[in-house]
């Protein structure tokens, strides 16, 4: 005779209650940004008590990596059947004009620099599956035959972040698909195709 497992007791986890917290989450970034962000202001927000953000999450710096996850999925890899229309489309999906995303993940990039438990969070589930996508694409072009040299591909990857990062947080511009067309065709595709 085998044993069932005890009946959960408490109410079932409530995806919608989820979705709230990390819309909370995201707006409160918009406003206050990362340093001022509190998980009481969180569950103020969404009228939850602070217990329940906290059996989510393990703390602050996973609740905003859930968060801006929430904002975009980077694990698509895009197959346009080029290594140009591929990084363009990576590009597009990461920055696609949401003004307000590339501000919360400016304003979190910064305060990465001063919180490891942050910069690890957002290296594990951000920055690593990005580096991921890029990889693949490289790959695929690299076996289609349009990647001829030996190119710092860890070199390459960095930079079409470090370019929308320097234009979102120095220069307080949007990034359009314009400006993603020159960064992959002025710096990265010469990069690539130099012998």
């Amino acid at each position: 005779m085998t044993q069932s497992s005890p009946p959960a007791t408490g109410r079932p986890r409530s995806t919608d209650r989820d979705h709230d917290l990390l819309v909370a989450t995201q707006d409160l970034l918009a406003e206050v940004g990362y340093d001022r962000l509190t998980i009481d202001a969180v569950a103020a927000r969404c009228g939850a008590a602070k217990t329940t953000v906290y059996r989510r999450w393990a703390g602050k710096p996973e609740l905003v990596t859930a968060a801006i996850g929430h904002l975009q999925n980077p694990g698509r890899i895009p197959d346009t059947g080029s290594l140009r229309g591929d990084l363009i489309e990576m590009a597009a999906t990461w920055h696609d004009g949401d003004a307000r995303r590339d501000t919360i993940i400016a304003g979190l990039l910064t305060a990465m620099t001063g919180d490891s438990r942050l910069r690890d969070t957002v290296t594990t589930t951000i920055t690593a599956p990005r580096r991921g996508v890029f990889a693949a694409i490289v790959d695929r072009a690299r076996r289609r035959g349009e990647i001829t040299g030996s190119p710092d591909i860890e070199l390459l990857g960095a930079v079409i972040p470090a370019l929308t990062f320097h234009h979102v947080t120095v220069l307080a511009a949007p990034i359009d698909r314009a400006f993603i067309e020159r960064v992959v065709d002025q710096i990265v595709m010469p990069a690539f195709t130099a012998g």
